[in-house]
């Protein structure tokens, strides 16, 4: 009886040195893991609140607001998620004056009983441009979303050009042909739909996401445009002659070349001296894998001449950009920026433990301050990024990396997304009555070289995007 007594004492001092060492253990991973980003990023800055204030969307006066149904309940829950979650909350000089009116219209707009699915969507599409947000601009955009609510593309395809369409021919060429009326109105009056319910990030931007969205039957319809048999008129205009052609309506969007779906990620060959890397999307697994052994092998065969064509990448995840730098031994230039701290963000797998930790202690986001805007290149690469307006989000910023780090160029037209801009759409919510998938970002990034454009990632060699190759390959020739 008196060992069963000992052994029972020592049962409660080892159950009370576990009580005591597990948090200890907590905050010390807390602490290491904090060490580790200090020493990645440098010193992060703290914040403990949003710029909202009382004028958060929990102080907004909706009656019978825990009563709302329909759409008003789906508008109420998106923008508490946004205003939660977004990082132009917790940023000075980025959310526009007119912020809460617009969104005070939405939440009052949505209560009308009477609106329809389509109606919501515009509604929502229009307060979603307050947050300044190209990753966010085009969620309702999403596959998911798209054949329920936009009412079918025009099969045909043109070019923003001096704030006029004009036709592109099957080489996708601009043409002298300049549509003058959609569905029997001015073509002006659907691009002006277009800029009220889209935001768009920079010149390139609103060239691509213009030519494109015009083509939507619910936009045309939106600016009284008629269809008829999912068919809209179309009024042409060249070198003095009016014409009138009927172009249908597809259920699904058409697109052409680079823009099109691959049946590849990412391709690679040696061009002479040249290792050229023809990359469509950011998705990460063994043929990024594959691609960096063959880098590496390349650079212990002397080769130090790389051209990346990210022309119509749409980006994905930024890491595997990095893996292919790295593969050549550079060490990217870092990014500053906000990481905005959430409940939804930190929920997410993926998210790391210390900012989970962050986030029970209250801290709203964490600041970092852009870093080692030379980078490195130890083995004196050589990469030249062809870029067009289809390039975007992750593909953007590995031209950044290029372009800030000094170790390459660009070539092509302008990237449609700003170098500083929101992203990393790790949060994502289902609206419950419209059943809408919709993306939040949580980081503000900002590009390592503050002396560049922020807005836009300019071509070193801008040329038209179908000569970036070979305007590429000339400029690597004169490197011995």
């Amino acid at each position: 009886m008196k060992t069963d007594g000992v052994a029972s004492k020592r049962k409660r001092k080892v159950l009370k040195r576990i009580i005591i060492a597990v948090p200890i253990l907590v905050v010390l991973i807390t602490l290491l893991a904090a060490f580790e980003l200090w020493s990645s990023i440098g010193k992060p800055h703290f914040g403990f609140s949003d710029i909202l204030g009382e004028k958060s969307v929990a102080n907004f006066d909706v009656k019978g607001s825990e009563e709302q149904i329909g759409y008003a309940s789906d508008a109420l829950y998106l923008v508490k998620m946004i205003e939660q979650t977004h990082p132009i909350f917790v940023v000075e000089g980025w959310l526009s004056e007119d912020y809460t009116d617009i969104r005070n219209e939405f939440l009052t707009y949505t209560r009308n009983r009477d609106i329809t699915r389509l109606d919501f969507a515009f509604a929502a599409a229009r307060y979603i441009t307050t947050l300044r947000d190209g990753h966010m601009n085009t969620t309702l955009l999403d596959r998911k979303n798209m054949p329920a609510i936009f009412g079918g593309y025009l099969d045909i395809h043109w070019l923003l050009k001096d704030g006029q369409l004009f036709l592109l021919d099957e080489n996708e060429a601009v043409t002298e042909t300049m549509v003058a009326e959609i569905g029997g109105v001015p073509t002006i009056q659907v691009l002006e739909v277009v800029n009220r319910y889209f935001y768009t990030e920079n010149e390139a931007d609103q060239t691509f996401r213009l030519s494109r969205i015009s083509r939507f039957g619910a936009v045309i319809d939106k600016a009284g445009g008629e269809i008829i048999n999912d068919t809209v008129s179309l009024t042409l205009y060249e070198n003095g002659i009016t014409s009138i052609v009927e172009i249908p309506l597809l259920p699904a969007e058409v697109t052409k070349s680079r823009f099109a779906a691959p049946n590849y990620i990412i391709q690679h060959e040696m061009i002479g001296d040249v290792f050229f890397i023809d990359f469509r999307s950011f998705v990460d697994g063994n043929h990024i894998t594959k691609t960096v052994e063959a880098i590496e092998q390349a650079i212990e065969d002397g080769v130090y001449k790389f051209i990346i064509d990210l022309r119509g990448n749409g980006g994905g995840d930024s890491t595997v950009g990095q893996r292919l730098l790295e593969a050549m031994g550079v060490k990217v230039p870092s990014y500053g920026g906000v990481q905005r701290i959430s409940d939804m963000m930190v929920a997410n797998p993926k998210s790391s433990h210390f900012f989970r930790v962050l986030n029970r202690f209250g801290v709203e986001y964490v600041s970092l301050k852009q870093m080692n805007v030379t980078g490195e290149n130890p083995n004196n690469v050589v990469v030249s990024v062809l870029t067009d307006s289809g390039t975007y989000s992750s593909a953007t910023m590995m031209g950044v990396w290029v372009q800030d780090g000094g170790f390459g160029n660009i070539v092509g037209s302008p990237s449609s997304n700003s170098p500083n801009c929101f992203g990393n759409i790790t949060a994502r919510i289902v609206l419950p009555y419209s059943g809408f998938n919709v993306i939040i970002s949580t980081i503000q990034f900002l590009r390592p070289d503050t002396n560049a454009d922020p807005t836009t990632l300019w071509p070193d060699i801008p040329v038209e995007p179908s000569d970036a190759l070979n305007a590429a390959l000339d400029y690597l020739s004169n490197f011995g």
